[in-house]
């Protein structure tokens, strides 16, 4: 056992496979760049206890391999590929910091030129504390401070928007539901935004696309960037009215009331905006 384990092609052949996990991770990157990820109910626990077996092993295996070229070259990868993921899921622990531990202790241990690591080391440490920088200033300058929070079926029952409208959440799941929601040609879903913050708050009226989300075992990715704005005059605490109509000609069209008092308006959902890639920078 001993001699099959110290065999060279044995360890490049680890070291190939190691590629597996790299692959993994570039792909939550480059999917959470385009969609918000949204965990399936119930299924976040066990994406988690998956996602750190699989970091385990591979972090063994790599150190394993640590002095094969493939290794060394992934070793170097590993923290330009976790700091896009970091940026794109700020705060969202669960996806970050596994890889990031893996790719952290490969640095270090991998049998990379001391020079590169030298080099490299001090890049990813400029790229590190700069990037953070400009990614919350960037959002102080163009995030806000309101906080948009989804009206529906699944709001946090013991969480304050949901104390606001617990008398019409029954009309909020009824707005919600699929059949209601989502337009006559199924491209189409209206979304009401509880709207959070240093005025009176407020009620926005959405356009998103429905079906370009992803559903996977674990969680589901929603298309993100894309939205288009029928309107931001609602009420907190009013449930607007809110349906589809299709007219004469064939335009979709948005109908709201924002109040039982207020007239009933007509807005086309034609012309949706193109997609906006700088959305986890705040900008919209």
């Amino acid at each position: 056992m001993k001699e099959f384990l110290s065999n060279v092609w044995v360890k490049r052949a680890v070291s190939v496979f190691n590629l597996v996990y790299f692959a993994v991770i570039a792909l939550i990157t480059y999917a959470t760049f385009l969609y918000d990820l949204e965990f399936a109910e119930g299924k976040e626990k066990s994406f988690f206890t998956v996602y750190v077996a699989a970091s385990v092993v591979f972090l063994g295996l790599m150190i394993f391999s640590r002095n094969e070229l493939i290794t060394r070259i992934l070793s170097v990868l590993m923290l330009l590929v976790v700091f896009l993921l970091l940026l794109f899921n700020m705060y969202d622990w669960i996806l970050v910091i596994p890889p990031m531990a893996v790719a952290l202790i490969m640095f270090f241990v991998a049998g990379t030129n001391e020079t590169v690591k030298v080099v490299m080391g001090t890049i990813y440490l400029l790229m590190y504390v700069l990037g953070l920088v400009a990614y919350f200033v960037f959002n102080l300058l163009f995030g806000g401070t309101s906080q948009l929070t989804e009206l529906n079926a699944d709001m946090d029952r013991n969480g304050e928007v949901f104390a606001i409208y617990k008398t019409e959440f029954p009309k909020i799941c009824e707005l919600a539901a699929d059949d209601h929601a989502i337009s006559p040609d199924g491209e189409y879903r209206i979304i009401l935004y509880d709207v959070q913050n240093s005025d009176k708050g407020g009620i926005n009226i959405v356009v998103v696309p429905s079906d370009d989300d992803i559903e996977l075992k674990f969680f589901t990715l929603k298309q993100k960037g894309v939205q288009k704005t029928i309107s931001n005059q609602g009420l907190r605490g009013v449930v607007p009215d809110v349906s589809w109509t299709v007219d004469e000609d064939g335009t979709l069209d948005v109908l709201y009331r924002l109040s039982p008092e207020s007239e009933l308006k007509k807005t086309s959902v034609r012309g949706m905006p193109d997609k906006q890639y700088l959305e986890f920078l705040g900008i919209s």
